[in-house]
């Protein structure tokens, strides 16, 4: 191999997506050749500079940078030039530069994309311990209320606690996680015949959760209703109890 066939696969070389049968090549060149090696020193610091993620990235990834590249859609799959010189190896530069640019974005937005997801279900998890937290300092108060929220055949449960000044916490439950597009929903009824109001949604998991209780409400009550919840029940009620 010589010095322009050489120069031409260094951005490749350092980011390992060389040919097997072109690897062995490139190093014997790299290792006879301080130009070579300066440059794809350089190649190796900007390649450095791209953190692997924490799982790894989707195909689709590929064929992105494919199609920026106007490649194949293969990861990387060089086309050689065939014009020697300074003038081939400038332009193999500057799309090996745009490679790297390239994998820099997608991998990027991957591992943000990765990062928001799980910095989400951290701060869940937060939120969740908080509220529990709260529901058990509430549990202690004197003047709390306990009731179990039952369906008619007693299959489906959920324990509340309602302190003096109003605050309810859904503290446990053997309701089902709904599906994504269904949220549970509370409400609470005032009396016989009152219609019911919304106290908050409950999420497809809905323990534990907080919510606020007008001292008029003798009545709890759990229903599955469309994401985004609604103004008024509109399937039939699951668990049901007084506080």
């Amino acid at each position: 191999m010589n010095h322009d066939e050489a120069i031409e696969l260094l951005g490749a070389y350092a980011l390992d997506a060389v040919p097997p049968e072109e690897t062995e090549a490139v190093s014997a060149h790299v290792a006879d050749c301080p130009i070579c090696l300066e440059e794809l020193n350089q190649y190796r610091k900007v390649a450095a500079g791209l953190a692997p993620p924490a799982s790894p990235p989707p195909p689709e990834i590929w064929d992105r940078i494919a199609s920026e590249l106007g490649t194949a859609p293969e990861p990387l799959r060089l086309v050689r030039s065939t014009t020697a010189g300074r003038h081939a190896s400038s332009t193999w530069a500057l799309r090996a530069a745009a490679a790297v640019a390239a994998i820099a974005l997608a991998v990027l937005g991957w591992e943000v994309a990765h990062l928001n997801g799980r910095v989400g279900q951290l701060q869940a998890a937060v939120s969740k311990s908080g509220i529990a937290q709260a529901a058990s300092a509430a549990a202690l108060e004197p003047n709390s209320r306990r009731s179990e929220l039952r369906s008619p055949s007693g299959s489906l449960t959920a324990d509340v606690i309602v302190t003096e000044a109003g605050q309810g916490y859904l503290v446990a439950s053997t309701l089902p996680a709904l599906r994504a597009s269904r949220t549970y929903q509370l409400w609470g009824l005032s009396g016989q015949g009152a219609a019911p109001v919304s106290l908050g949604l409950l999420g497809q998991v809905p323990s534990p959760a907080a919510f606020r209780v007008d001292r008029r409400v003798r009545e709890l009550a759990i229903s599955a209703e469309p994401l985004g919840g609604t103004v008024a029940p509109t399937t039939p009620v699951l668990v049901e109890g007084s506080v």
